[in-house]
């Protein structure tokens, strides 16, 4: 009678103690069992063998009544997130009548990403920007400025789209996406495109491992003015390689040696009809001559990434040639050096200070001539936004906290050709991701 009474407890224990959502349970099981170790009736292996059973069965219901509360869809989706506070000063000289400024801005991005099924993905995310009005809104800019009078500020459709990923019988990846969507190339600074912008229309991208290099084709054709009677529109394909040459290597600097190098072709259509052809809406002393209405930019960009003494090291070179603009003020330049990431905080109490990979640090060197690009999508950033600039870049960035860094930039630019205006502007940046 007394071993069929042992094992009736046991079994009541276990029942009690794995049923889910029940703290308070677990604690008298807790208790329960302490108080059978000290009369005799289970060893302390016993109890260590109970305990574990009913912590593994727990688990098992748990992620058991999760499945059944919520539904495959919205597991399937991930919500993610960004906010960046910034402090600007911009510096002016020269005759382009521009003014000193000091502003506090601020950007803000929400989206998800789901899944449908295996081979099909849909991604969205709105962000702040200056206005809702496509005739006035910056395409390179997702900073709102803090001059409304505390007016509400709207958000805009950043992303909407459509990636469609089949598996394809000898091919290693391939990717078809639709709507608005993120650059779809692969590009080494904001020379060319700017890190804000959205391109409208289709991509296609794929991919094709061979050993120690990966082979990859990025095209696209988006659409810039449909209300024309022929549409602006640009045409665009890249092709590249990233190679490891020394992947098994015992050395680090060979170990991790990378190198990458691609070029693009960015055929314009129709500009000349687009409302906006080479007019930046924010870069009133940098636009592009009243000659260039044709872009067919040739894109080549190399970079070479490592890593010493455990920080990564990489170096980089972006040029870029309006074949379309005859043989004056075509050609544009960014050459620059990366050092460290700032990935985990700096500093912890626990942990001291982390060199490793808590910080990071950037230069860059520009000149881009006036025709070298449609100066609408080039960095809004740098001597005020648009084409027709030479200077230098430096940043230095700092991982305060886990998933959010402080950092601070600096760019010295002055405009190559026409009144000699110069801007120096300081940029101190705040960053949380979630």
């Amino acid at each position: 009678m007394g071993q069929w009474r042992r094992w009736i407890l046991v079994v009541g224990v276990w029942l009690l103690g794995g049923f889910p959502g029940t703290a308070w349970a677990a604690s008298e099981v807790d208790i329960l069992l302490d108080k059978l170790v000290d009369k005799g009736i289970l060893s302390n292996v016993e109890v260590g063998l109970i305990r574990r059973e009913i912590a593994e069965t727990k688990e098992t219901r748990n992620k058991d009544l999760a499945k059944a509360i919520v539904p495959d869809s919205a597991r399937n989706w991930k919500w993610k997130g960004d906010i960046r506070l910034r402090d600007e000063i911009r510096n002016r000289e020269g005759g382009g009548g521009q003014a000193d400024t000091h502003r506090q801005r601020i950007r803000f991005r929400y989206g998800f990403e789901g899944k449908v099924n295996d081979q099909l993905k849909v991604q969205a995310r709105v962000a702040t920007g200056s206005s809702t009005d496509s005739s006035t809104q910056d395409p390179i800019s997702t900073n709102q400025s803090f001059n409304t009078n505390f007016v509400k500020v709207p958000f805009n459709l950043d992303l909407a789209n459509l990636q469609y990923t089949p598996n394809i019988p000898g091919v290693s990846k391939s990717t078809f996406v639709g709507g608005i969507m993120e650059n779809p190339f692969w590009t080494v600074s904001p020379l060319v495109w700017d890190g804000d912008l959205s391109f409208s229309g289709v991509a296609a991208k794929v991919e094709q491992e061979l050993g120690p290099a990966k082979l990859f084709v990025n095209s696209g054709a988006f659409s810039l003015d449909t209300d024309e009677t022929e549409t602006a529109s640009i045409w665009s394909a890249q092709g590249g390689i990233a190679f490891k040459p020394f992947a098994d290597a015992v050395n680090e600097l060979l170990k991790n040696l990378k190198l990458i190098a691609a070029i693009a072709y960015h055929d314009y259509k129709n500009v000349a009809n687009a409302s906006k052809a080479g007019t930046n809406i924010n870069a009133a002393f940098t636009t592009n001559t009243a000659g260039a209405k044709d872009f067919n930019e040739i894109n080549p960009s190399f970079e070479v990434a490592t890593k010493v003494a455990g920080l990564p090291v990489s170096t980089y070179l972006d040029w870029v040639h309006n074949a379309s603009a005859g043989s004056d003020n075509n050609d544009g330049v960014q050459i620059g050096l990366k050092l460290g990431k700032a990935k985990n905080p700096i500093f912890s109490f626990s942990n001291g200070l982390n060199l490793k990979n808590g910080w990071e640090a950037g230069y860059f060197f520009q000149e881009l001539q006036a025709n070298a690009a449609f100066d609408e999508f080039v960095d809004s950033d740098f001597n005020g936004g648009g084409t027709n600039n030479r200077g230098h870049a430096f940043w230095v960035t700092l991982a305060t906290l886990k998933n959010s860094t402080v950092g601070a930039k600096w760019l010295i630019g002055e405009r190559l050709k026409g009144s000699k205006d110069v801007e120096d502007r300081l940029q101190l940046d705040w960053v949380t991701k979630f």
